[in-house]
């Protein structure tokens, strides 16, 4: 099985999302529900510049019906959307499930929709980016890995929605500052104690905060299931 990472020009909902009024940082498509005739639920995560609510969002997107629309905890500015589109604002995801192609990741930002999925072989692969291309044109191959593990499928990101309502604001807050500081990254790119001094608080404290932090997560990954 081969893992592709692959980028083509913003397209359907994403797209919609990038021309309303408020700066949008990116857009991840979570999951989608087929619906009677043409029409398809999409749960989205976008990432906003700014606050919005539901009303202006309805207003400047006049052919999206907006179901719901919830501030995630782990960020003021990035929302979790249900929306109703056609079939066709969600082209991507509709052609490579149609061509039996796995989708693991679709992100728009940059001008572009970056993708991740899972192909049997070079041949798949090929018939895959032959449909994509005729409907989107060109397509940027970025990566391939050889994979014997098929992975997380779309909807992989509702990890993030269980994680908030687990963790406290404090933690949030320390977990989000080590990894935007680099903390996570190998080699790691900042100490514990640039960390804490970031943070106003103490080492101790914020080991603390870190090991309850892992605790949790791998309790939501490992503990009995709710």
């Amino acid at each position: 099985m081969l893992r592709i990472e692959f980028k083509i020009g913003l397209a359907g909902i994403p797209a919609q999302l990038f021309d309303i009024e408020e700066p949008v940082e990116s857009v991840e498509i979570d999951n989608a529900l087929p619906v009677a005739g043409d029409m398809v639920f999409l749960f989205l995560t976008a990432s906003f510049d700014s606050e919005i609510t539901e009303s202006r969002l309805s207003n400047q997107l006049s052919d999206v019906k907006i179901v719901d629309v919830t501030r995630t905890e782990l960020n003021q500015h990035m929302y979790y959307l249900s929306v109703m589109v056609g079939l066709s604002d969600a082209s991507v995801l509709s052609l490579l499930t149609e061509n039996r192609a796995i989708p693991h990741r679709i992100v728009g930002k940059n001008a572009h929709l970056e993708v991740v999925a899972s192909v049997q072989d070079w041949t798949h692969l090929k018939h895959v980016a032959t449909a994509i291309e005729d409907e989107h044109g060109s397509l940027e191959l970025m990566g391939t890995t050889q994979t014997d593990r098929l992975g997380f499928p779309l909807g992989g990101n509702k990890i993030k929605q269980s994680l908030s309502g687990k963790l406290s604001s404090e933690q949030l807050e320390v977990l989000e500052t080590a990894y935007q500081m680099g903390y996570f990254k190998v080699p790691q790119e900042v100490t514990a104690e640039e960390i804490a001094n970031e943070l106003d608080i103490s080492r101790s404290t914020l080991s603390a905060r870190l090991r309850r932090v892992e605790h949790n997560f791998c309790a939501l990954l490992f503990g009995p299931q709710e």
